[in-house]
């Protein structure tokens, strides 16, 4: 019957009308801040559609009701109607409990609740609840299932984005692997270095609070002569885990985590990959493994690929973040007008949001990726991809020059101290550092590229200039505002 109701819903041509004119409404207020006169009761009609829609099997289904819940509530507030609550029961019927938080309205909103759907609530979230290391959770549908099968002691394949939180969901697993047994050796597979000490970092994060004997997190391999401790982390590239076979003929893992498992087809690099993982589980047949990507349809060629028939796929559909593509096109260089476009997720045809006249010469790249970026993504986090490190230094000091009046932090006074003392006392990244800017490039010292990366996800810094090194890297805190020409 809630299928029939879902798929009439969806048919309909004026929930389609509604759901992209608010959307649109949303985006325009967003990128000009000006509040856009919209009509309430559609507002209210669409969030009922997305409660019921909500309840939909259909991943379409559900991906709108998400959008079009958050569009609302975004747009209207909860001044005029209860759409907090009404956001609350759409997270709610999704399995989205850890949205709940992020707005404080929608957080405490659950007191408000008419009984039934408060009663609904509880008893859905109940099932996706997890209780470890003295602390409750609740995770989303995809994260609980993944949860399940790991504690299991499953074998598992899973294609997810970034934003469905399975590095969440593992590094609790591990934690709560620590807590019940007295040892146990964990070899985590990263493609790059800076994976590797940003996994390191958050793994040391995680096992701060930790009572008892702590893991050692370990991101080199150990000397020949060095014996292995009973309770540890490696946290390396294929490249270390090899030296550290070759090293301890006794080195063996009890779970095995292979983070970009889609590497493997990557030329040389990925033969090698294929060879420790081969090694690996040769040394201990019974190890737990993990093959972890963010986008692959043919997850069964790992199973496949080493002879391992109980290999658990798990892929992540369902929405736990609304993006939104926006292009922008020069209609005047000479006095800077563009017309900014949305694709919606990607999925979409081109819909007009706004017209702007920034009131700047955007003659050239250079021009368009300053100026844009500085008026688009004011008051977000900004990430914008330059041809070279020469051309990222360039476009960061006029990013920092534009914004020449802003008040310094003594965090960012702090990083701009490192700056100095880690290149020079004039290097100029510790002027540009100071207006919240900061350029990043692979030449740049690895400890000071992590406090850049530290500090971008702190908030400190909301203008990262940086060359497409960084693509391959997993910044913590998604970008809302991603520029490239």
């Amino acid at each position: 019957m809630i299928q029939e109701l879902c798929d009439q819903i969806w048919a309909n041509p004026k929930f389609q009308t509604v759901s992209e004119r608010l959307e649109l409404a949303w985006l325009r207020k967003e990128l000009t801040n000006i509040d856009v006169e919209e009509d309430l009761q559609d507002a209210c009609r669409l969030m009922k559609a997305a409660a019921i829609l909500a309840c939909s099997s259909n991943q379409q289904h559900r991906k709108a009701a998400f959008r079009s819940a958050t569009c609302v509530y975004e747009l209207f507030g909860a001044s005029n109607l209860p759409f907090d609550q009404a956001l609350r029961v759409v997270l709610g019927r999704l399995g989205n409990f850890p949205s709940l938080a992020t707005r404080a309205e929608v957080e405490s909103s659950g007191n408000l609740l008419p009984l039934a759907l408060a009663t609904e609530e509880a008893a859905f979230s109940e099932t996706r609840k997890v209780t470890f290391t003295h602390q409750t959770i609740y995770l989303t549908d995809f994260q609980h299932d993944l949860w399940t099968s790991l504690v299991n002691k499953q074998r598992v394949a899973v294609a997810a984005p970034t934003s469905a939180g399975k590095s969440f969901i593992l590094q609790n697993y591990l934690a709560s692997v620590f807590e019940k047994q007295v040892s146990c050796t964990v070899v985590y597979v990263v493609p790059t270095r800076a994976l590797i000490a940003q996994v390191a970092d958050d793994l040391t994060a995680q096992f701060e609070n930790f009572e008892g004997n702590k893991p050692e997190i370990l991101t080199v391999p150990l000397d020949a002569e060095a014996p292995l401790p009973s309770r540890a982390i490696y946290v390396m590239t294929q490249e270390r885990v090899q030296l550290a076979l070759i090293s301890h003929s006794d080195f063996s893992a009890n779970i095995i985590i292979v983070d970009e498992a889609h590497t493997i087809s990557d030329g040389s690099r990925g033969v090698l990959l294929q060879w420790v993982i081969d090694d690996l589980l040769s040394r201990h047949t019974a190890s737990q493994i993990l093959f972890a990507s963010p986008t692959i349809r043919n997850l069964d060629v790992f199973g496949k690929l080493f002879g391992l028939e109980d290999v658990i796929e798990f892929t992540s559909v369902e929405p736990t973040v609304a993006q939104n593509f926006l292009i922008v096109s020069v209609t005047n260089a000479s006095r800077g007008k563009i017309t900014v476009s949305t694709a919606g997720d990607g999925t979409r045809k081109l819909a007009e949001v706004a017209n702007i006249e920034l009131k700047q010469t955007l003659a050239s790249r250079i021009e368009k990726l300053l100026h844009v970026s500085a008026v688009l993504g004011m008051g977000q986090s900004n990430i914008v991809y330059a041809n070279g490190p020469a051309e990222a230094e360039k476009i960061a000091v006029q990013l920092s020059d534009l914004f020449s009046n802003r008040a310094t932090t003594p965090e960012q006074l702090a990083l701009a101290d490192l700056a100095r003392e880690a290149i020079h006392p004039k290097f100029v990244l510790a002027e540009c550092v100071k207006r919240g800017v900061a350029f990043h490039y692979a030449n740049i010292p690895t400890q000071l590229r992590r406090a850049i990366e530290t500090a971008v996800s702190a908030g400190h810094i909301d203008y990262l200039v940086c060359t497409s090194r960084l693509r391959k890297k997993a910044m913590p805190g998604l970008p809302v505002v991603i520029l490239s020409v």
